[in-house]
């Protein structure tokens, strides 16, 4: 328990440290692309009347930062193009604001940092119990590292749905179906791709019916020998738990139908970025040019950045297989779904939230001779991190 206080005491300072940063350096080198900001927010917000941020603040509600906060405020309406955006995020903004009376940004902000710090302190706790301590401090360095990592630091929904993967998850791995069963619910109201968290359930639930039987199996057996035997585990919690997500994704559809008037109002705005969809998923051919189709370093669309990504998201997958089968289920939910639908768009973004992949990672470094690929492949990433990380805060495309 000492280690985890020391853990998670590290991860806040540099946290701290990181945003501190942030500020002191755009204050010294300010390089905000006021332009495309002004222009990118004609199209986002044609008619509604939105707070427009100055100084310091700008810089923190760029790109999705904004329609979260505008939701927060004004809620969700039939005409409004931030309603393609989720709402448990926003709700939990309006939320820390009025509690604590700060603006919705600095809620925010705060609420962003202190989620992804729990979800990085259960990630590691999950993976340490599997695999060792020293593949899961390999594994959160290489999370940390991530260029898209950079979105657990700012008003993005990234926080709160990766915290509420690693509730899920840590709820299956230790049979806390209660536990499970509210983060399954929440993930499809915080994520679209949330609704997707059935599919890891649904193997999940097969392993453990397939315990089950081996255990009243064992049990029929000795009693007809009359020996001892112990209490094998009952299905029922994870039967439910496979409901989870269904009816969060229910309850989002209702709650669209009540705001807006359509319960589908929130897919249909999805036609204003033109990059996700679902029908992408059965389009496999466009799925596989799609990745040869790039055209630039990295950028909305056509980003090389986004499909090196999604390759590395392969190469851990020989890692997976042989240490749970049940994290290659993941990975498909959380990444091979998101690259398909969204044909690689923001894919380095989408690729924070693919946990295993970095668990994958680990096992793959430590399996090497040397500490040297490891530090190359950190520092690799670091440097990435930082450019995204600028282009982020000022305006310029980060993902």
């Amino acid at each position: 328990m000492h280690r985890y206080w020391r853990l998670g005491l590290a991860l806040l300072l540099g946290k701290i440290a990181y945003l501190g940063i942030i500020c002191l350096a755009v204050q010294l080198w300010p390089d905000l692309d006021g332009a495309n900001a002004d222009r990118v927010r004609e199209v986002w917000f044609p008619t509604e009347s939105t707070p427009r941020y100055s100084g310091l603040a700008r810089h923190f509600a760029t790109w999705d930062s904004e329609h979260y906060l505008y939701l927060s405020t004004a809620g969700y309406s039939p005409d409004a193009r931030s309603i393609a955006f989720y709402p448990l995020w926003p709700l939990l903004i309006r939320g820390g604001a009025a509690v604590t009376g700060a603006s919705g940004l600095v809620a925010g902000l705060v609420l962003a940092n202190v989620l992804s710090l729990l979800g990085w302190l259960l990630f590691h706790h999950v993976t340490s119990s599997r695999l060792g301590e020293r593949s899961a401090n390999l594994a959160l360095a290489l999370l940390l590292a991530f260029p898209g990592s950079l979105f657990f630091q700012f008003g993005y929904s990234e926080s709160l749905f990766f915290l509420l993967l690693m509730t899920l998850w840590w709820g299956m791995e230790r049979n806390r179906y209660q536990v499970a069963w509210c983060a399954g619910f929440l993930a499809p109201l915080a994520r679209g791709v949330g609704v997707f968290g059935v599919i890891p359930i649904c193997w999940h639930w097969t392993v453990d019916q397939r315990r089950t039987r081996l255990a009243r199996r064992a049990v029929s057996i000795a009693e007809r020998s009359h020996e001892p035997h112990t209490e094998g585990t009952s299905g029922s919690g994870s039967t439910l738990l496979l409901a989870a997500p269904l009816i969060g994704w229910g309850t989002y559809l209702c709650l669209m139908w009540l705001w807006t008037g359509s319960p589908f109002a929130g897919l249909d705005a999805q036609r204003y970025w033109g990059a996700h969809a679902i029908g992408n998923l059965w389009d496999v051919s466009k799925f596989i040019a799609g990745f040869f189709r790039y055209s630039e370093w990295h950028a909305f669309s056509g980003s090389l950045l986004d499909r090196l990504a999604f390759l590395l998201l392969l190469n851990a997958i020989p890692s997976l297989w042989r240490v749970g089968k049940d994290l290659l289920v993941w990975v498909y939910a959380l990444g091979v779904i998101p690259a398909m639908s969204g044909t690689f768009v923001s894919f380095v973004r989408f690729e924070a939230c693919a946990f295993p992949v970095f668990i994958g990672w680990a096992v793959m470094l430590l399996g090497w001779r040397g500490r040297w690929p490891a530090a190359v492949f950190l520092i690799v990433n670091v440097l990435l991190h930082g450019v995204l990380l600028w282009q982020f805060v000022n305006f310029r495309w980060a993902g």
